[in-house]
């Protein structure tokens, strides 16, 4: 099994209110269970950040969807490649929708919301940021 990640942003074509948020986890998380794939979802004013992790043909193929997508414009693939273990899971899709209160006083997350989740993805920072949030707010019980 060749294990493979994705970390994309990507803006949606409008403000989404928290029921079509729900939609689109429960969509998300009923195929990534189907498909044994796994990662978080980061979403704040219209900005998307996602991991999606995975068998390498499952994972680019569902990030192959989500560029047709029409909730999403502009999406641009951060990081691509291979990894040995899944960083999530734990999750067919955790979900985050910080605000500036939830990250003000957390080390590392100065800038993020302020900034832009586009700058946040860059590099290898989105993958720290989501870890963070795994890390900080999603861990299971």
């Amino acid at each position: 099994m060749a294990l493979h990640e994705i970390i994309y942003v990507s803006l949606a074509t409008h403000e989404m209110k928290q029921a079509e948020l729900l939609a689109l986890l429960d969509q998300a998380r009923a195929h990534n269970e189907a498909h044994g794939i796994t990662g978080l979802l980061m979403y704040h004013r219209q900005e998307f950040l996602q991991l999606l992790e995975g068998e390498r043909d499952e994972v680019e193929a569902l990030y192959a969807t989500i560029c047709r997508d029409p909730r999403h414009q502009q999406v641009y693939a951060m990081w691509e490649g291979p990894v040995q273990t899944l960083s999530f899971d734990h999750w067919a899709m955790g979900f985050v929708s910080p605000d500036e209160a939830a990250l003000r006083d957390r080390p590392g997350y100065e800038g993020v919301l302020s900034d832009g989740l586009v700058n946040a993805g860059k590099g290898s920072n989105g993958k720290k940021i989501l870890l963070q949030l795994r890390d900080d707010f999603l861990r299971p019980v």
